[in-house]
């Protein structure tokens, strides 16, 4: 399975819905001058008719920016998500289709005219609010926090009721002219607030795109779920080894200076790295007395890794090859930083 097949990772903590392909490209452009590092956890819905303009700046964007996801009237590829047809002209596909984009807890930043959605009354545009609440809605648990921008002024007088309604306070309505100095911060403090952890992950020898991950037991549950084993890697040293094949729960926390957590941090940094595995004698003198002999370093490092594979329901994922412990090749393995 491939990352972005995953039911949970393939979607992104923060999505920003705009009707044309100028104002997409505007806030594309002040992410890459202010925020670039936003890229890998953004993802775009922009409601532009298809076409061969559209088609071509989205194959530009994606292009310029690694990492973006654009779900637009375009086939799927590379970074792309085709647009399901409907979603202009019937308010119930939009909605299913902008939450498949949208991870749990996430940000869902909307412009207020979405003007190529026929399904909006041309005298109501403000009603748009309303399919973002939907959205929010359609989450069981965590749902996601809604903003929104606009370029018209005045906003509070004409439709402040409305977003009120809708459970919207209206200062929640950024200016759009404020991309570079207040939508692109607001983005990151968000990302940092609500999403802290960073996973790197490989399966196989393919490095998978880095996701943000919350702090919440929701959010580390999604992760044992997704990996095989996974390490997170606290500011104090703790280590806590999670996934599906780590059994007492899916978890095991080990202290600060664990020789154990030690050992699955450079198992798995070895995996993300495509190395060769750890040396049995590095482990072994790691372990092992000063001055101890070979025979008893090699020893050391056996006993050491039988009890990381007693730690497995599957045991054989540590392999023994060329004198080096690695992990087996078929597995999905993270690590997680704050």
């Amino acid at each position: 399975m491939s990352w972005e097949d995953a039911t949970v990772f393939s979607r992104r903590p923060l999505v920003v819905v705009e009707d044309h392909l100028f104002h997409v490209a505007r806030l594309l452009e002040a992410v890459a001058e202010g925020e670039p590092g936003l890229f890998p956890h953004l993802a775009v819905l922009c409601l532009e008719r298809p076409g061969p303009d559209t088609a071509a700046m989205v194959g530009r964007w994606l292009a310029a920016h690694p990492g973006l996801r654009v779900s637009a009237a375009v086939p799927s590829g590379e970074g792309a998500v085709a647009l399901d047809p409907q979603a202009f002209s019937a308010s119930r596909a939009y909605c299913r289709m902008l939450a498949s984009l949208l991870r749990p807890g996430g940000l869902l930043l909307q412009d207020i005219q979405l003007s190529t959605l026929s399904f909006l009354p041309a005298d109501r545009w403000w009603e748009s609010i309303y399919l973002a609440a939907t959205v929010r809605g359609m989450f069981s648990t965590r749902p996601p926090a809604c903003r929104f921008f606009s370029n018209k002024r005045g906003y509070e007088a004409t439709f402040g009721r409305d977003l009120v309604e809708a459970g919207f306070d209206p200062r929640d309505v950024i200016e759009k002219d404020d991309l570079a100095q207040v939508v692109v911060p607001m983005l990151r403090a968000f990302l940092d607030r609500r999403f802290p952890w960073v996973l790197e992950a490989a399966e196989g020898d393919h490095k998978l795109p880095p996701a943000a991950v919350g702090a919440s037991e929701e959010d580390r549950q999604e992760v044992e779920a997704e990996t095989d084993l996974a390490v997170w890697l606290a500011a104090d040293g703790s280590i806590d080894l999670g996934g599906r094949i780590v059994g007492n729960e899916r978890r095991l926390r080990l202290r600060p200076g664990s020789q154990e957590g030690e050992t699955w941090r450079r198992l798995i940094a070895d995996r993300l790295a495509g190395g060769e595995g750890l040396p049995v004698v590095e482990v072994g003198e790691r372990l092992a007395p000063e001055g101890a002999l070979r025979a008893e370093v090699t020893n050391v490092a056996a006993r050491h890794c039988h009890l990381l594979r007693s730690r497995l329901t599957d045991p054989g994922a540590i392999v023994t090859a060329r004198h080096a412990y690695r992990l087996r090749e078929d597995l999905r393995v993270g690590a997680l930083t704050p």
